[in-house]
């Protein structure tokens, strides 16, 4: 279980762009960050953040904004976004988690609708073993 009391509001600058994330351990969180950039079998590895870092050549750096100790995940995500929304962070694709779920949807499909056309013939070649697969178990 997190200790809210050692939350940070934290920003990451990379060329012109501006990331504001939230944490109750800085040290892993910055370590996480980390692996994500060139990890290209995260899930994570496609998002704005790490792809801006990346087309900056690796360039970034993670300082805290501020301290925020509180009681829950949900007050450290509103003064995230509250954070967030007063700094113009550009590379958060969505607000903190589900407070603005409408755009969150819209960019999920977004993302979808990318990786589909970028892996055509992969997703085309996975679903044809599926079908076989299937109809062999079904005889």
């Amino acid at each position: 279980m997190p200790d809210y009391s050692k939350c940070v509001i934290y920003t990451i600058r990379t060329g012109e762009g501006l990331y504001v994330g939230s944490s109750c351990n800085f040290v892993k969180r910055k370590s996480g960050h980390k692996q994500s950039i060139n990890n290209e079998n995260s899930k994570k590895y496609n998002r704005k953040l790490y792809k801006t870092i990346r087309d900056n050549d690796g360039a970034w750096d993670m300082q805290p904004h501020s301290e925020y100790p509180c009681n829950s995940k949900i007050e450290m995500n509103i003064e995230e976004e509250r954070v967030r929304q007063e700094l113009k962070a550009d590379l958060n694709m969505n607000s903190c988690y589900g407070l603005d779920i409408d755009k969150q949807k819209q960019t999920q499909k977004e993302y979808h609708k990318s990786y589909a056309l970028k892996n055509k013939d992969k997703l085309a070649e996975y679903k044809k073993e599926y079908r076989l697969k299937k109809k062999q178990h079904n005889i």
